[in-house]
């Protein structure tokens, strides 16, 4: 029960500041004045959305073909790649600081710890957690100094931009991993998938549809300000 409220708060917390980051953009240029409603609303359908699939358990089927990744991660990828190339979003990373874009992935942190829980309650397997082969919370353990160093321009741009890159490196082994575990089990000699149901239902679900989508966003963003800034 902790490990499902932990989950829950993370995910308001990062929406709460998702929608003050937007919120802030349409404070600072009247243009963008209904984008926070707008993002309200978008948030909400797709919370209903990942709901839906909860309830109806089409994703606690871990046969081919992939349904987590086709139908809640491809969508919300596609989305960001398409985002990136929108006005809003230069000028979102122009009125945002480059050590905020940082700090802020920080939160992985306390998502590895929800999957190391979910793995002490038998939901995942060790190598999907950083006691395995994650190495995704060394992301949000060197996030905080690089956003302090970041913030007194003691850090170089290309090093803040080779950090994001390596970032979504380490996060691409990390979904390898749960595609594996759960999809193609045969790959590390077992018969069956490592994962279990749970972690294709509510809360965990956000994992997957709301954590590491954003955490890929993110790094986009930082990228796209970066490359911006020194252009």
């Amino acid at each position: 029960m902790i490990l499902q409220a932990l989950t829950i708060l993370l995910a308001v917390f990062l929406i709460l500041v998702l929608l003050r980051a937007v919120r802030h953009l349409a404070d600072t240029n009247v243009q963008y004045e209904k984008l926070p409603l707008a993002m309200t609303i978008f948030i909400a359908i797709w919370l209903i959305y990942l709901s839906v699939l909860s309830y109806t358990e089409i994703l606690t089927d871990f046969s081919l073909p992939p349904k987590m990744p086709l139908i809640v991660v491809l969508p919300l990828l596609v989305m960001i790649f398409i985002s990136l190339f929108k006005k809003g979003t230069t000028d979102f990373v122009a009125a945002t600081s480059v050590s905020w874009l940082i700090y802020i992935q920080s939160y992985r942190i306390i998502v590895e710890l929800i999957i190391w829980g979910a793995y002490k309650q038998g939901i995942v397997p060790v190598e999907t957690t950083f006691e395995g082969q994650n190495l995704d919370i060394l992301v949000g353990l060197t996030a905080v100094p690089l956003a302090y160093y970041a913030k007194r321009k003691k850090v170089e741009p290309v090093v803040l931009l080779l950090w994001n890159i390596a970032s979504l490196l380490i996060l691409a082994n990390t979904v390898r991993l749960f595609i594996t575990a759960a999809y193609f089990p045969a790959e590390i000699g077992q018969d069956g998938s490592l994962v279990g149901p749970e972690f294709a239902k509510l809360p965990y679900l956000l994992i997957a549809g709301l954590f590491m989508p954003l955490a890929v966003y993110i790094h986009a963003l930082s990228i796209k300000q970066l490359v911006q800034r020194n252009n």
